[in-house]
């Protein structure tokens, strides 16, 4: 309502275009005169100005007009041009648009392509009327371009969305210079933006200065072929892949938007000493960057030419939300690429005289270089998809000089590898660590072949000392071929390969593998009775070495990265380790189809990078296992259907049995009906999604099955609600009947007694339930992932809805007692509701049974017997199984014989008058 009223109120405020115009002959005259538009249609681009720019601000003062969570996390602006309009005067354009400032994580990024290209059709944008939570301040402006001189000037007013809910309306200026019909690398838009209220208002503002880049007609000039030596960095053409390579069809621009200007490469300080000379900057740097980043600000596929910024990190910033723009850390580039070299050169520049404003802002001091390059040569100690170096052309004495610095991308994108080697160096320490298992050819089982898909798994570790990790283990190389294209070629031309039931010898093949572990810390309740996981470090390991396809071992030597040693970067590794796996058999599912091994060190005890080993674990899958997988889901998705329909009828033929014989009706148990009920419900209502929890779940191999899933859910969940109200009918009815029962008195008392044996045993049960599970927190590995392996934490809350399962299966325990402390004989349940309902409760547990000595359970495929809804496991099923039968089997004793039949005669509480022949009058 506050937010309609101050719409209101701000379209009443809202100046007409003669005011405006009025105060832009105040405030714009000096600059540019008042022509008058022609009749011209308009367009959307001026100058070096395109349909929407984005740009960043800088303010010395308070910047009140605007709610501090926006400018605490980017000092980015967008400028939309509405409407570009000819005048009268040759070379005045009049231009509409909007200046806005977005949350910032809704903001557009400055990366090549956000903005219109050639060609395209442009169309205008729409501010929104009044500012929200999303665009928190909009200025509407007016005004006039020059073309020769470059200068914009527009006056305008618009609202500003403070987080308290406050709606301003702010009267601005904005002052645009350097506005060209071309553009090139030390071309840059400069201005200020000033409110035109006065200081004492609620609107006013202090002047913010404003810096943009221009986005259309930009000429790559300042780069040229002539000057590749000097920007070279002398490595050999013949050890970096040609960009053929690289671009695999696509073209120049949009593959190195989304493989070069979308990582983070780390810094490693070669030569600088005490924090001087490591940057593009004079004096001592307080803090020197660990990290930089490239962005994209034009490109030519043509020319293979780009545009970039280059940005270091800024280790003050408080949060990695913090986007903004600073020119201190920020240098802007013009690149090429090189095809006889196999690089891409880039010169860098300088933002200047950004003191104190960025009005007067400009590029220069273009002494920086860098090179960037993909390696065609991998191995064990350098796996990097990206990296280069950073220099100055500079002498020492020279201000601004500093050492040379190499960069390394941070992920390794083995997709991008297409013609890479791998040279193994470490295969004479792996035939001396690594000895060979000898074949026992009575035991002659099919281990995985190299190339098959289950050599890249997913890992769960733990160490001697307690800690556990989760990683995965990526298979880089096997032989002389990558290990992506390997399996490729070899699915596509032997994709029957594990059916194969003749045993043949493989041999041993060389391989590499990259492994990336994640370390965290036991979970710990917090005060609000949850689990929490806190990350701690991550272990990164390439390794290289021998795998056995006859016996499924493999032995590895590997390196792992130890974090950055000093401040400047420079890293070293620990090559001292060895692994070791054995991989399951291939064909049946015996042996725990468990991938199991060991992380090790070989230093002393005593060295500083030693660390106790670590115990490897992961699951073995291969097609046949997903085949029967997937049609063991097909199967309990099935069983599921057909269970809820089987309730839907039982509950029927209650309500049937019910209506024959409405005088038994009183008899029935209220407890018993509100436990069924609500058995009924919560799984519907709360939590019925994690019946069907791999739907969400779209990283999963197994659970893509173009809606099925989504199918059966609809079906269960119609008939789980139809079965929901068929009871809710039962328990009605049962409770208006006993209401008008005349011996209503009796069977009241015999349910509060029933209620008064049965809840506290419920919350007793509970209380051992808290009791058990209490700082005994598992983590589950959620397998067959196609993302990092994600880690179900089974928490207390899941073990309550497995214990309220276990009250649903022995929903009939509250009629038995209600029949004891009734003494009641009466036919109150019918026998298909009770035998077949307590059968469909006893199904997932004989199947469950069924399971678990057929074949293995892969964590998050379960539907059918989910251990999210009951208690799971071969002592639980033969318990419940067992008590489910008993408890049918009294209720039928009960119906036949009394309510007191099983209760003996000396601890029977109630007993019934004999008949007594009455004494007639003599």
């Amino acid at each position: 309502c506050t937010l309609k009223i101050s719409f209101l109120c701000f379209s009443f405020s809202v100046k007409p275009v003669s005011s405006v115009l009025h105060s832009y002959s105040d405030h714009c005259f000096s600059i540019i005169l008042e022509p008058v538009p022609n009749s011209e249609p308009p367009g959307y681009e001026f100058g070096s100005f395109g349909p929407s720019q984005s740009g960043f601000y800088y303010s010395d003062g308070d910047f009140r007009v605007v709610s501090s969570n926006i400018t605490r996390y980017t000092n980015s602006f967008s400028f939309y041009t509405v409407a570009v309009s000819q005048t009268e005067k040759d070379g005045v354009f009049m231009i509409e648009g909007s200046f806005e400032l977005q949350s910032p994580f809704v903001l557009q990024s400055l990366l090549y392509g956000s903005g219109s290209s050639k060609g395209s059709v442009s169309t205008p944008h729409v501010p929104p009327t009044v500012a929200d939570y999303t665009n928190p301040f909009i200025l509407k402006l007016h005004g006039f371009w020059y073309e020769s001189l470059g200068e914009l000037c527009m006056v305008g007013t618009g609202s500003s969305y403070l987080k308290e809910g406050t709606l301003l309306t702010p009267v601005a200026v904005l002052k645009l210079h350097n506005i060209k019909t071309s553009s090139s690398i030390t071309s840059l838009i400069t201005g200020t933006l000033e409110s035109l209220s006065p200081s004492n208002d609620s609107n006013y503002f202090e002047p913010i200065s404003i810096l943009l880049f221009p986005q259309l007609n930009y000429k790559f000039t300042f780069v040229s072929g002539d000057s590749a030596d000097e920007l070279s960095d002398g490595s050999d053409p013949e050890k970096n892949l040609p960009v053929y390579d690289v671009l695999r069809g696509r073209s120049f621009c949009s593959k190195f938007t989304s493989l070069v200007f979308r990582t983070v490469y780390n810094l490693q300080y070669t030569g600088c000493r005490s924090n001087k000379k490591c940057l593009p900057r004079d004096g001592v740097i307080a803090n020197l960057p660990s990290s930089m980043s490239l962005s994209a600000v034009d490109c030519s596929d043509v020319l293979k030419r780009v545009q970039i910024l280059l940005t270091f990190d800024d280790k003050t910033k408080l949060s990695r939300h913090d986007k903004r723009f600073d020119p201190n850390t920020t240098l802007v580039g013009e690149g090429i690429w090189d095809d006889k070299k196999n690089q891409l050169h880039v010169l860098l520049c300088r933002f200047l005289d950004i003191a104190n404003s960025w009005s007067n802002a400009h590029v220069g001091d273009c002494t920086t270089r860098l090179s960037l390059r993909f390696p065609a040569i991998w191995s064990i100690k350098e796996t990097s998809t990206i990296m280069g170096q950073i220099w100055t052309n500079k002498t020492v004495d020279d201000s601004g000089y500093f050492e040379k610095i190499v960069f390394r991308s941070t992920e390794n994108r083995i997709d991008t590898l297409y013609r890479s080697k791998y040279e193994y160096t470490e295969l004479d320490r792996v035939s001396n660590l690594c000895t060979e298992k000898k074949l026992e050819r009575n035991k002659r089982q099919r281990y995985p072949s190299p190339k098959f898909s289950g050599m890249r798994f997913s890992i769960s570790v733990k160490s001697s000392k307690g800690r556990t990790g989760w990683g995965f283990a990526d298979a880089l190389t096997v032989n002389n071929q990558l290990y992506m294209h390997t399996h490729l070629m070899f699915a596509a031309i032997n994709d029957d390969f594990e059916r194969l039931t003749r045993w043949e010898p493989q041999g041993r093949v060389n391989i590499s593998y990259i492994i990336d572990i994640k370390w965290h810390t036991p979970p710990k309740l917090t005060n609000e009775g949850s689990a929490s996981i806190a990350l701690d470090e991550k272990m990164e390991i390439t390794a290289e070495g021998i795998y056995d396809a006859d016996t499924g071992g493999l032995c590895m030597v590997g390196c792992r990265k130890i974090a950055s040693i000093d401040q400047f970067g420079n890293a070293s590794m620990d090559c001292d380790i060895i692994l070791n796996f054995q991989f399951a058999p291939v064909m049946g599912f015996k042996n725990e189809r468990y991938i199991r091994g060991r992380i090790r060190s070989i230093r002393e005890k005593s060295d500083l990078l030693y660390f106790h080993p670590l115990d490897v674990s992961s699951v073995a899958y291969s097609r046949e296992q997903a085949r029967h997988t997937i049609w063991t889901m097909d199967l309990e998705i099935a069983m599921v259907v057909i269970s809820q329909t089987l309730v839907c009828l039982f509950v029927r033929s209650q309500l049937y049995h019910s209506k024959r014989q409405p005088n038994r009706l009183p008899f029935t148990s209220l407890v018993m009906l509100v436990i069924f009920t609500l058995g009924q419900l919560v799984p519907l209502v709360l939590n019925y999604e994690a019946l069907f929890h791999q739907k969400n779940d779209q990283g999963t191999v197994l659970f893509q099955t173009g809606g099925w899933l989504e199918v059966n859910e609809i079906i269960v969940r119609i008939t789980s609600m139809v079965a929901f109200l068929l009871q809710l009918r039962i328990l009605q009815q049962a409770f208006l009947s006993r209401s008008n029962n005349r011996n209503g008195k009796g069977l009241w008392f015999a349910e509060k007694m029933s209620l008064l044996v049965t809840l506290p045993l419920y919350l007793y049960g509970a209380f051992v339930v808290l009791l058990a599970d209490r700082g005994n927190y598992r983590c589950d590995t959620v397998l067959l992932p196609t993302r990092p392996v994600d880690y179900w934490q089974r928490s207390t809350w899941d073990d309550l809805k497995s214990y309220a399962g276990l009250i649903s299966d022995g929903f009939l325990l509250p009629q038995i007692l209600f029949n004891i402390f009734s003494s009641s004989r009466e036919n109150a349940l019918s026998p298909s509701f009770y035998i077949g309902t307590s059968l469909v409760r006893l199904l997932p547990h004989a199947y469950d049974l069924y399971r678990d000595h057929s074949y293995v359970e892969y964590k998050g495929t379960s539907i059918y017997a989910n251990p999210a809804k009951d208690f799971f496991s071969t002592a639980w099923d033969v318990i419940i199984l067992i008590g489910v039968l008993l408890l049918a089997a009294i209720i039928y004793l009960q119906q036949q014989f009394g309510g007191c039949c099983i209760v003996p005669k000396r601890f029977s509480w109630r007993k019934s008058y004999e008949k007594i022949p009455a004494v007639g009058q003599s």
